[in-house]
């Protein structure tokens, strides 16, 4: 008997060349595209309107996930929110000899220890 191996074990999960988070955010918005679209139908907008409005906002949603997906790879989007909560530059507003006594009293308990 011969047993294939599966290739894809440990690998991230991709479909049609989108990985990772942006296979969600696709699948993600074309769904709520769909219920946005079910919404206004239910609510008596004309049905050629829904249809444009969804057709226009699925393409949207296909174009964007594909064009993040080129430009920041496979963890882009977690680096690009990571580097957006880091802070650019840190404010010490204490004053300086605080600083010095405070570093000072440090280095004499750590004698003690």
């Amino acid at each position: 008997m011969n047993y294939d191996i599966n290739k894809g074990i440990g690998r991230t999960v991709e479909f049609k060349g989108l990985k990772a988070q942006y296979l969600f955010i696709f699948a993600g918005g074309l769904l709520g595209t769909l219920i946005l679209v079910m919404i206004l139908y239910m609510a008596g907008l004309n049905s050629y309107i829904c249809l444009i409005l969804g057709v226009g906002s699925a393409t949207l949603i296909v174009w964007q996930t594909f064009s993040l997906n080129k430009k920041y790879g496979e963890h882009g989007i977690m680096k690009l929110g990571a580097r957006k909560k880091h802070p650019q530059y840190i404010i010490s507003r204490k004053d300086v000899r605080k600083h010095l006594r405070y570093t000072l009293k440090n280095k004499q308990y750590e004698k003690y220890s």
